[in-house]
């Protein structure tokens, strides 16, 4: 019987601005919603401004292999990022910050056109005066438009991830990233395109 292939999922940024965090606040929710969890990290030894992503696998069955060479939903949150695009799987959503990224490469919008792009830093800036939190609008825009975990479990989530006293900072980050895209995608697991590049 053949195995379905996992879904997955790239928060790609650079180390300073919380992809890795939403990458794991992600995952716990899945954990939390009794699905099988693969969650990968790569980062320079760079503490902040160096290239970092983070890769998350769930699946109703277990997971055979930890890796991903597509992926079925892509958060981009950074200009030198945009190249992780090309990993898109056909048809796959992509969620990027255009505060810094103006636009996407054609090249990604030939592979899939649900694209939804959110001001996320200026926002976080404007609206909570941090930009930190542009990771969780990012965030909340993605699971708005995906419904791939239901809200309630993602907050329990970041109950479990984040310092109490940023919990209910989060959480608004959230809420408000959710208000940011009426757009509703039903997430497709596609096999036929099959590719081997990779940004290690």
């Amino acid at each position: 019987m053949e195995m379905k292939r996992p879904f997955s999922v790239r928060i790609a940024g650079i180390g300073g601005q919380g992809n890795l965090l939403a990458g794991y606040v992600l995952s716990k929710a899945f954990v939390l919603a009794e699905k099988y969890v693969i969650q990968t990290q790569n980062y320079s030894e760079q503490v902040r401004g160096g290239p970092s992503y983070c890769d998350v696998l769930v699946s109703d069955e277990p997971i055979l292999y930890p890796r991903a060479v597509l992926f079925d939903t892509l958060i981009i949150m950074h200009p030198s990022m945009v190249n992780h695009g090309k990993l898109v799987a056909t048809n796959g959503i992509i969620v990027y910050d255009n505060t810094y990224i103006p636009d996407l490469p054609k090249d990604v919008k030939r592979i899939t056109k649900r694209i939804i792009d959110v001001p996320a830093s200026r926002l976080a800036i404007e609206k909570f005066n941090n930009v930190m939190v542009s990771n969780m609008i990012l965030l909340g825009a993605l699971v708005k438009s995906t419904a791939i975990v239901p809200f309630e479990i993602l907050y329990d989530a970041v109950r479990e991830e984040v310092s109490p006293k940023y919990y209910d900072l989060n959480v608004e980050a959230i809420k408000f990233g959710a208000t940011l895209t009426d757009k509703l995608y039903k997430p497709r697991i596609e096999r036929k395109r099959k590719r081997t590049i990779g940004f290690e």
